[in-house]
């Protein structure tokens, strides 16, 4: 009885490693981690039979966009009210400026009940903002010397030590298992190229570097990004920052400085994790090599740890030395859609003479009369609303007091603007306005 229990967990320890030799969601991510930033430490990577061919014919604009060619996301800028797919999506994910159910626990939630309608009876909207403000200039490895100096040991480690493990296992004759761990060190070698001798080139520097020293003098320069991967859904990723590096970000695809090095370093890497893909396929359903699996698993998820570590302690490593300093404020629980908008309308955002103020909402709402009298609405009562509230609002409009849709209105202005000065979303926010020079540094 015992030795049958024995067999049959063995045989369940040579199928473990199957589910991840047949997985390629962290091939990619890995990748730009290495090219965006020295600081950063490469996992154990798996793929599968379709990275192949991604990887033998890969070119930045595929790596650092959508590389498994799903729906892309969709971007409407405030400023030119214009709408477009969103470009190098990875590059924005690893950043932070696209987050889903990421600190929902410690949402800021400005709704208070209104009209008799509760909570659930509405049409929730979470917002993420961010401020993004870019570098002057590439930084090259300068700040955080010592996690440059840590993240390259951590490197050399993950590629002696496979080495090491696969020596002993030479030495044993259990050729697979050399087959694996060197698969593994091979792959941290040729990150570790990619991570020192390429970065990307982001596009309208000579603008973004301007910009950055004269600042947004009167509003010229500044727009906002609403970003969401399908219009209705219920989370919408708000970036706010200057209007060239905005596009540059989420319209101009990045490009990496040696594209033709990525391309021979993701062939190799094809060859790597074919080898690895077919070493671990031959292993299942072996129970007397069950603990070449186990080994391989357990070197796997242990590799999986550093980059946990460092994404935990040093979230910004990712693209402090190139894209922006980023100010991301925790998600904003709206009671419904309207009130979110509002709230996006009302942060701090160039203005078009031949753009209609509220154009970026056509991906939101049809253009019809019912939406133009909301618009209308809501022009006539926001400034008094954020500005002295409630207070001049029932002394102006006392007419209107008993219409049903004018207090709708009042509700959803109430609501953004308590967002608005709420304290995680006011201090970030005054201290970007400093930043971009529409405020002094003593307001």
């Amino acid at each position: 009885m015992d030795n049958s229990v024995l067999t049959t967990m063995l045989t369940i320890t040579a199928y473990a490693p199957i589910v991840l030799f047949t997985e390629s969601l962290r091939v990619q991510r890995t990748m730009v981690a290495s090219i965006l930033s020295p600081r950063s430490i490469a996992p154990a990577i798996t793929g599968c039979a379709q990275d192949f061919h991604r990887l033998w014919h890969l070119d930045d604009a595929q790596l650092l966009g959508n590389f498994m060619d799903d729906h892309a996301a969709g971007v409407t800028s405030v400023k030119h009210g214009s709408s477009f797919p969103l470009q190098n999506q990875t590059v924005l994910q690893l950043a932070g400026m696209l987050r889903r159910d990421m600190g929902m626990a410690c949402a800021i939630v400005p709704y208070e009940p209104a009209l008799g309608e509760s909570f659930q009876n509405r049409r929730e909207t979470v917002v993420h903002l961010s401020f993004a403000i870019p570098h002057q200039e590439r930084r090259e490895g300068g700040g955080h010397s010592w996690l440059l100096g840590v993240c390259w040991t951590v490197t050399f480690l993950e590629f002696v030590v496979p080495i090491a493990v696969a020596s002993y296992m030479a030495i044993w004759r259990h050729f697979t298992g050399v087959f694996l761990m060197v698969a593994i060190s091979l792959s941290v070698l040729i990150l570790a190229i990619l991570r020192s001798s390429t970065h990307p080139i982001i596009a309208n520097q000579s603008e973004i570097s301007k910009f950055c020293k004269d600042t947004a003098k009167g509003l010229s320069t500044l727009d906002i990004h609403v970003i969401a991967n399908q219009w209705n859904e219920k989370h919408l990723n708000v970036v706010c920052g200057y209007t060239s590096h905005l596009h540059a970000l989420t319209n101009i695809p990045l490009q990496v400085s040696r594209p033709r090095l990525l391309l021979w370093a993701g062939r190799g890497l094809a060859i790597v994790l074919l080898i690895q893909a077919a070493s671990l396929a031959s292993l299942i359903g072996d129970e007397s090599n069950a603990g070449l699996s186990l080994s391989w698993l357990a070197l796997y998820i242990l590799m999986l740890a550093p980059p946990w570590i460092l994404n935990a302690y040093h979230p910004e490593s990712a693209y402090e030395n190139y894209t922006a300093a980023l100010t991301k404020v925790p998600p904003i629980r709206f009671s419904c859609r309207r009130a979110a908008l509002v709230f996006i309308s009302r942060l701090p955002s160039s203005s078009q003479a031949y753009v209609e103020k509220w154009a970026w909402t056509n991906v939101f709402m049809p253009d019809n009369t019912r939406r133009k009298l909301w618009q209308a609405q809501v022009d006539a009562l926001d400034l008094l609303t954020f500005e002295e509230k409630d207070s001049g609002i029932q002394g102006q409009h006392l007419s209107k007091k008993n219409d049903p849709e004018y207090l709708k209105s009042k509700a959803l202005l109430r609501e953004a603007s308590a967002a608005y000065h709420h304290p995680q979303v006011l201090q970030p926010l005054l201290a970007y306005k400093r930043l971009v020079g529409l405020c002094s540094a003593s307001a």
